[in-house]
């Protein structure tokens, strides 16, 4: 967080907790990344956008911890991430969902056009934005109740339905408590600042299970029929 932290208590020790915390969070990712690309060859392509997920999540942590050691911030690459992230979440839910292809493109197109606006005329690039943030949020939270639904209601066999619930079921926690964070940024309703923390603190928390559970997803995921 770029917020200040409150003097009345103990500085130091909480900055430090958190600098901790939030570096387990985003390294968490090298979980599940390791193992997609361990299990790459014997994955169905129907998870390539997912796999390109993991490793550009992971790319995108690294560079951070780069950026924020030498310039004490990594905004500019975290606000490119975020369109990247949508766009290859869009490909993700196209590969397993497979809904028109005017539909895809619309929310692609939308989302591109919000981006701009939000870091380039609303905000600047080099500032945390959170409009873009909450409305990929709330696309990926429909996008995994609409599959969660159509596993649900159909009766037919799925080999990879296992996988696409864990998936989903954690994009749905994920994204749901990281658009309800932004929201409240965006509108700043009156907290104190320890309210954010804590927040943050969850979210991070909660980041590191999501991984675990992509971990245990890409696990599960059965191997493809075309490999021996």
């Amino acid at each position: 967080m770029s917020t200040p932290l409150p003097t009345p208590v103990s500085f130091k020790w909480l900055n430090m907790n958190l600098y901790l915390l939030a570096s387990i969070s985003a390294f968490s990712i090298v979980l599940p990344a390791t193992m997609a690309v361990i299990r790459y060859r014997h994955i169905h392509q129907r998870y390539l956008p997912f796999l390109c997920i993991l490793i550009i999540g992971f790319l995108n942590e690294s560079l951070s911890f780069i950026l924020i050691r030498l310039y004490r911030t990594n905004l500019v690459n975290s606000n490119i991430y975020t369109l990247i992230e949508y766009l290859a979440y869009l490909w993700f839910f196209f590969r397993i969902l497979q809904p028109t292809n005017h539909w895809i493109w619309g929310a692609g197109t939308l989302g591109i056009l919000i981006w701009i606006l939000d870091n380039g005329y609303w905000n600047s690039i080099t500032t945390s934005n959170s409009i873009f943030r909450i409305f990929s949020s709330l696309v990926v939270i429909w996008l995994s109740i609409d599959k969660v639904t159509q596993l649900t209601w159909n009766e037919a066999a799925d080999r990879y339905k296992k996988t696409d619930l864990l998936l989903c079921f954690s994009l749905f926690a994920y994204f749901t408590f990281r658009g309800f964070i932004h929201v409240f940024k965006q509108f700043s309703f009156e907290h104190h600042v320890e309210f954010y923390i804590h927040l943050w603190s969850l979210l991070s928390v909660l980041n590191i299970l999501v991984n675990c559970s992509f971990f245990i997803a890409i696990i599960w995921i059965p191997k493809s029929p075309t490999t021996r």
